[in-house]
C-alpha cells in the first residue's frame, strides 16, 4: 500500500451517485497520488465509468466529499474540473473530426485567446499546441491539420496532449488524467505506443485507468481499486496485483436461484431450431455462429466492446452492419435488405439497450407505445386505429406486467425506468413474437422490476418463445440462461450449458472474457 508519508493529490470519501432513485455508486473511497497510475476494475455495470465522471464533474456525487490539492473539490461541470487540473480521455473521444487539432485542444476556451473582442489569436493557439505536442514527443502531429487526418491512436494522444496543454494554460503543475477504456478500439501496436507514452508522461502527471483487459491493469498500474455493485471491494498494490486476485474480488457474489426462477428452466435439447446465425461478420464481429432452439434462453456475454451488442443489432437489421453471414428464422433466410421488416414479419422482437431513445416514444402514451408493433390488429378500417381496441390491449399488458401508471393514457416519459422497460416488452408481447432479442433488458431497473421481468421471460420460454439475452450482468446471464455464449474481441470465445443443476461460476465466465 501507499506510504502514509505521501499525501494524495486527490481524495474521494464515501461518494455515492444515484440516477432516478437507483444507486449506481455507493460510498466509494479513492486516492490518487503524484506520478502514479491507478486502475479501477470491476464487471460491466460495477460503477467504474460513473466514478470517473464524478471526479471529472460530469456527474457530481449525490453524496460524499472530494478534495483536490488539499482543497474541497465539488465541480458542477466538466470545464470546472479541467480548470482545476483534471481532464478525461473518453472511450468514444471528445474530439470533433472536422476541426483542426489546435481548435480541438482549446474547444470552448477560445475566449482566453482573444486579443480583441470577437477576434481570436489563432497563431497563439497554434503555437501553444505545437509546444505541448513536441513536449510529449508528438512531433509528427501538425496542430493545423484536421483531427480526422490522424489515426485513432494518434487522436488518443492528442486528447492526452490536450490535457497537459490545458493544465499548463491554467497553471496546474501536476494534472490528473482519467482514461476510460482507451484501448477498446485500437490494435496491439497502438496499445503498445499508448502505454509507452503513458509511462513517459507519468513523470509530469497521474493517471486513472479503466480497461476491459485485466492484463493491462497488471502491466500498467501501481494500484488497483476493485468495484462491485458500485462499492469498493478490494485494493491491490505491488506484488498483490494479479489477474487471479482481480478475478476473485470482481466476482465474489452469491446467486439467488429463486430470484431468477431457475427451477423453471425447460429441457430444450430436442426442440427445433428457431434462430440460426452463421458466420456473421462486420466491423466489430468476426464469424459468429450459433443456434437457439424453441423455448430456449441463450445468454450472450462479454466485456464492453466485444461485439455482443452488434450481434443483436445485426440479427434484426437494426444496424445493418454485417458484411458476411446468414440469419435464418425457422429455416427462412432473412434478406440483407429490409432485414428489420422481414424479421418482424417472421415474429422477431427486439428490446434495445437505450429504452428512452430507442425503445419507447416518450411523448406518446402507454397505450400508443404498446400498440406500435401491432397497429394492424387494432385497425377496424385500414389506416384507422380503434381507440377502444388499443386501450383494451394496453390494459391487458399493464395488468399482466404490473406496469405502474396512472392510466394507459399517461405519457411514457413520466414512468420509472422499470415501467418503461415493461412497456417495451409489452409492445412485442402484443404482437405475439416467436423470438425475442434483448439487449441489457434490466439496465437501470430496480430489483423488484427485475424479478418481474425475469418472470415474464420464463413464462415466454414456457410458451415456446426463444430468447437471446445480451447482458452485462453476469448473475443475470447465469441465472436466466439455458446456455451461455461469451464473446471476446468480436468472436465467440466460450460456450457452456447452464442448466439449473449445473450453473457456471462468474469467475469461469470472466476468464474467457479477458
Amino acid at each position: 500500500m501507499i506510504s502514509s508519508t505521501r499525501k494524495p493529490l486527490f481524495t474521494m470519501r464515501t461518494a455515492s451517485k444515484a440516477f432516478a432513485g437507483i444507486t449506481v455508486v455507493d460510498q466509494v473511497n479513492l486516492d490518487i497520488y503524484p506520478n502514479e497510475i491507478v486502475g479501477i476494475a470491476g464487471e460491466n455495470g460495477a460503477g467504474k465509468s460513473t466514478t470517473l465522471k464524478m471526479i471529472a464533474g460530469i456527474h457530481p456525487p449525490s453524496k460524499g466529499e472530494m478534495e483536490l490539492f488539499g482543497r474541497e473539490f465539488r465541480p458542477s461541470r466538466y470545464t470546472q474540473a479541467v480548470e482545476a487540473g483534471i481532464s478525461m480521455v473518453f472511450q468514444e473521444q471528445a474530439l470533433i473530426p472536422n476541426l483542426a487539432v489546435y481548435e480541438n485542444m482549446f474547444l470552448s476556451l477560445e475566449k482566453n485567446f482573444s486579443a480583441f473582442r470577437g477576434f481570436i489569436n489563432r497563431h497563439r493557439m497554434i503555437e501553444f499546441s505545437y509546444r505541448h505536442l513536441r513536449k510529449l514527443g508528438l512531433d509528427h502531429i501538425d496542430p493545423r491539420n484536421r483531427t480526422s487526418d490522424y489515426e485513432f491512436h494518434d487522436r488518443q494522444m492528442i486528447e492526452i496532449a490536450k490535457a497537459f496543454a490545458l493544465a499548463d494554460f491554467f497553471n496546474i503543475d501536476h494534472p490528473i488524467i482519467l482514461l476510460d477504456e482507451p484501448t477498446a478500439a485500437i490494435g496491439e501496436r497502438e496499445v503498445k505506443v499508448l502505454f509507452e507514452s503513458i509511462r513517459r508522461f507519468r513523470a509530469h502527471a497521474s493517471f486513472v485507468l479503466i480497461t476491459h483487459r485485466l492484463s493491462e491493469y497488471t502491466e500498467l498500474c501501481d494500484r488497483i481499486y476493485v468495484l462491485k455493485d458500485g462499492r469498493n471491494v478490494g485494493e491491490f498494490a505491488g506484488e498483490a496485483i494479479s489477474e487471479q486476485h482481480l478475478h476473485r474480488a470482481m466476482v465474489g457474489r452469491n446467486r439467488d436461484d429463486e430470484y431468477f426462477k431457475e427451477r423453471r428452466q425447460l429441457n430444450v435439447d430436442e426442440a427445433p431450431v428457431a434462430l440460426s446465425v452463421s458466420g456473421l461478420t462486420g466491423t466489430n464481429v468476426r464469424g459468429v455462429s450459433f443456434d437457439i432452439r424453441r423455448g430456449e434462453i441463450v445468454g450472450l456475454g462479454g466485456l464492453v466492446g466485444c461485439g455482443k451488442e452488434d450481434v443483436a443489432k445485426g440479427i434484426v437489421g437494426y444496424d445493418p452492419f454485417p458484411t458476411k453471414g446468414q440469419v435464418r428464422i425457422g429455416g427462412t433466410l432473412l434478406p440483407v435488405r429490409n432485414r428489420s421488416k422481414a424479421a418482424i414479419d417472421l415474429g422477431v422482437g427486439f428490446v434495445p439497450k437505450e429504452r428512452k431513445t430507442e425503445g419507447i416514444v416518450p411523448y406518446m402514451s402507454v397505450e400508443s407505445n404498446i400498440s406500435l408493433a401491432s397497429l394492424r390488429s387494432i385497425c377496424k378500417v385500414k389506416g384507422f386505429i380503434s381507440m377502444r381496441l388499443e386501450r383494451r390491449a394496453a390494459r391487458k399488458y399493464v395488468d399482466l406486467l404490473s406496469i405502474r401508471c396512472s392510466s394507459t393514457t399517461q405519457l411514457c416519459q413520466f414512468l420509472s425506468g422499470g415501467n418503461q422497460q415493461k412497456v417495451v416488452l409489452s409492445k412485442w408481447l402484443a404482437r405475439g413474437v416467436r423470438i425475442l432479442i434483448l439487449d441489457n433488458p434490466t439496465r437501470g431497473v430496480d430489483v423488484g422490476a427485475k424479478e418481474e421481468i425475469y418472470g415474464v421471460l420464463r413464462n415466454l420460454a414456457e410458451q415456446g418463445v426463444s430468447v437471446l439475452l445480451v447482458s452485462d450482468d453476469l448473475l443475470e446471464l447465469i441465472g436466466m440462461s439455458n446456455r451461455i455464449l461469451i464473446m471476446r474481441e468480436g468472436a465467440i470465445s466460450f460456450e457452456r450449458g447452464a442448466p439449473a443443476e449445473d450453473k457456471p461460476s462468474e469467475q469461469e465466465l470472466v476468464e474467457h472474457m479477458v
